[in-house]
């Protein structure tokens, strides 16, 4: 709910019309939009703002209906007879209180779609002109049924109805969208001074700007930012389409990580309404997403939304979140951005899946792109950004829809795919998957989702036999085999086992495979997968995400590989305690062995677990030997390295956490 001591005004609320266009007998704005009368959703927009009064102008047949479904603290007042929308002004007029100097008067249909801060910053625009009226007007590009406004040197000066305007006015895409704010006593005075229609013998809120204009009293005309907000309804056929707009309005909740980013960008792409909100809403991910996020997280977001998409993350560090608890009493339903993704974004889709503990970012990036450089034009989400796109997604016009897999959670079973490609059954995650049986069990379902007559594409390893025999007999088994005629841009030999998978894709779909390999070897990489980052006095530091033993053991000999004869040093974060506990052993042969020259352990990222980030963290450095130190946060790592920047010539920082921060540490 929002606080302003600034909403001093009384609002008019306008529900007496008969709505004849809409050719029922039921009053207009008891029509629904998403299962709730549209004066209801207008009135609990009002409502987020308390205005100091909301007055309903029904009329003789809608009265004891509105009486009944409005729950909220407001004035019902009766319209005998439809003498027009000035009429039921002036009948809401005489309840405003004698103390209150400001008044809106709004429609109960049109404003079902407006969010309330934007009912404030008119507000506010109104009182900081000294306007006796200020009316908000927006560009549409058809606008035909629609007040037009005209203007005179820019200025304001007449809003005139669709049946009375001349061919040259018709031709005008600003349109007057029923918000007013009007200067109380002057309202009361000029009410009184309008003409009734000839036509319909009705007054005309409209007919107020240009008596306005003739008295020559500032008038203001509020250009709405974002049109979304409202949304003509007149007809049975609009108020099908408003169900549809609405239908299709979210709110995603934990939007600032890779995958909800990318899932909103690909919800606005395909014509969703989307806002969000995150504790953090500055990252890597949200700087190119060109969409409204709002910092940390409030009931008052879920305003006019049909769903609230939310990050598994926010349901395990904060359940009883406000906002969580809140959407159910509003009748919104819950859902993660994974099965928004598939029940919603993929629906219809050609679905390219990749699963396995690593390599599903490169692997799907380059699936995607071999696709976009043979024409075929992709939608994809990536878990990480591809520099050829500067954001982690696309949004393409055709069926394939390329997407990471993840098993956490069993997140990766909210999709059906076309074809599925599993790179690696490694165990990972031990804070879900408690033994390596139960992440092969959620594999197994993984591809029991795959669609009738699809394809499994799977890399070699030792429970391949096993597994595969346990699919069904319509899906196409392919394994990936090791393809030549091609080289990587990217540092890594290790990386051919993600272009390999690639390219069996590309060779299951009947694509040119020289053209493919071509689009292999353009790959240029992904933020946080061995980035170069820059040089700092002559020091080269590289950034990437590796968190499992093997993952970190091939990243980090790669890049030795490519400096052989330089120091190259890792500054590792280690990612969860779950996992670092369950895999110890394993990480700490993997850091003794390392081709790299020093190995220093900072402290234990928790993510979403509990713990000591010291005491483990200084356990496997003493572990690992004399190769390895523990050297604390992240800013104590950076100070370290300041000092001693003399003694390296190549830094790797690594883990999923904020390492990715120590590069502008140490500048």
């Amino acid at each position: 709910m929002i606080q302003n001591d600034k909403s001093n005004f009384a609002a008019i609320v306008l529900a007496a019309g008969v709505g004849k266009r809409m050719k029922s007998s039921l009053s207009k704005v008891l029509h629904e939009i998403a299962g709730k009368p549209m004066i209801v959703r207008t009135l609990e927009v009002l409502n987020e703002i308390h205005p100091r009064q909301i007055i309903v102008v029904a009329n003789p047949k809608n009265i004891a209906q509105i009486t009944k479904i409005v729950s909220l603290p407001t004035i019902i007042t009766l319209q005998k007879k439809p003498q027009g929308t000035a009429d039921a002004t002036k009948t809401g007029l005489s309840h405003v209180k004698q103390d209150i100097s400001t008044v809106a008067v709004m429609n109960g249909d049109d404003s079902a779609f407006y969010k309330s801060e934007t009912i404030l910053e008119v507000f506010k625009s109104h009182q900081k002109t000294g306007a006796k009226v200020t009316f908000v007007t927006l560009i549409k590009k058809t606008p035909t049924g629609f007040g037009r406004v005209i203007r005179k040197n820019s200025r304001p000066i007449a809003i005139v109805e669709e049946k009375d305007a001349t061919k040259t006015q018709k031709s005008i895409k600003e349109i007057n969208d029923g918000l007013y704010f009007f200067d109380r006593d002057w309202l009361e005075k000029n009410l009184s001074e309008l003409k009734p229609s000839s036509v319909t013998g009705e007054l005309y809120v409209t007919d107020l700007i240009a008596h306005s204009q003739k008295i020559g009293d500032l008038i203001q005309a509020y250009r709405l930012k974002d049109p979304s907000q409202w949304y003509g309804i007149d007809t049975k056929e609009e108020l099908k389409k408003a169900n549809i707009k609405f239908q299709k309005r979210i709110h995603i909740m934990g939007i600032a990580g890779a995958g909800a980013v990318a899932c909103a960008g690909i919800a606005k792409g395909y014509g969703w309404e989307v806002t969000g909100c995150d504790l953090k809403p500055f990252s890597t991910y949200t700087k190119n997403l060109k969409i409204k996020i709002q910092k940390s997280h409030s009931p008052s977001h879920l305003q006019n939304i049909a769903k609230l998409v939310i990050s598994p993350a926010v349901l395990k560090l904060n359940p009883k979140n406000q906002e969580i608890l809140h959407a159910p009493k509003l009748g919104i339903p819950i859902i993660s951005w994974q099965k928004f993704q598939g029940e919603f974004l993929q629906k219809d889709k050609f679905v390219i899946a990749v699963a396995g503990a690593y390599g599903k970012s490169t692997t799907a990036a380059m699936i995607a792109k071999i696709l976009e450089d043979l024409g075929l034009d992709p939608t994809a989400e990536i878990g990480a950004t591809v520099h050829q796109w500067g954001v982690n997604f696309r949004v393409g016009q055709s069926k394939y829809y390329v997407c990471e897999a993840d098993e956490y959670n069993d997140n990766f079973l909210n999709y059906q795919s076309d074809i599925a490609v599993i790179l690696n059954l490694d165990w990972d995650h031990p804070d879900y998957f408690k033994t390596k049986k139960q992440l092969l069990d959620s594999y197994q379902k993984f591809v029991a989702n795959i669609k009738k007559n699809g394809t499994l594409i799977i890399a070699e390893g030792p429970t391949l036999g096993k597994f595969t025999q346990a699919a069904r007999s319509d899906i196409k088994i392919v394994k990936v085999p090791q393809y030549g005629g091609y080289s990587l841009s990217i540092i890594g030999d290790f990386r051919k086992e993600n272009a390999n998978a690639a390219l069996s894709v590309a060779r299951v779909l009947g694509l040119n495979l020289v053209k493919a390999k071509k689009s292999i070897k353009n790959f240029n990489g992904l933020s946080r997968r061995l980035e170069y980052k820059g040089e700092i006095n002559g020091v080269k530091v590289y950034d990437d995400y590796a968190v499992q033993p093997y993952t970190v053991a091939k990243t980090a000999n790669a890049l030795k590989e490519k400096f052989k004869n330089k120091r190259v040093i890792l500054v590792f974060e280690p990612h969860t305690f779950s996992r670092i506990k369950t895999f110890f052993g394993d990480f700490v042969k993997t850091l003794k062995n390392t081709k790299i020259d020093r190995v220093f352990i900072t402290n234990i990222y928790a993510a979403r677990e509990r713990g000591d980030s010291r005491k483990l963290a200084i356990k496997l450095a003493k572990s690992i030997g004399p190769k390895a130190k523990y050297t604390g946060s992240l800013e104590q790592t950076a100070r370290y390295l300041k000092s001693n920047l003399k003694g390296f010539d190549v830094i790797l920082s690594m883990g999923a956490g904020n390492v990715y921060k120590l590069y502008d540490l140490l500048g």
